[in-house]
């Protein structure tokens, strides 16, 4: 599948050192033009996200 004008989203918890608190999660977004998507690991495809 060929997806144009996307937005990918996904969440990351950045790394503490030993003994510190636990980090919030960080949600994170990219735009990417065009790409080529293989169906082995979509997780999800939303027609138009806000």
């Amino acid at each position: 599948m060929v997806l144009e004008n996307i937005r990918e989203m996904w969440t990351e918890v950045p790394n503490t050192g030993k003994g510190k608190k636990k980090a919030l999660p960080v949600n994170k977004d990219r735009f990417i033009s065009k790409m080529f998507l293989r169906g082995d690991s979509v997780i999800i495809v939303l027609r138009n996200p806000k």
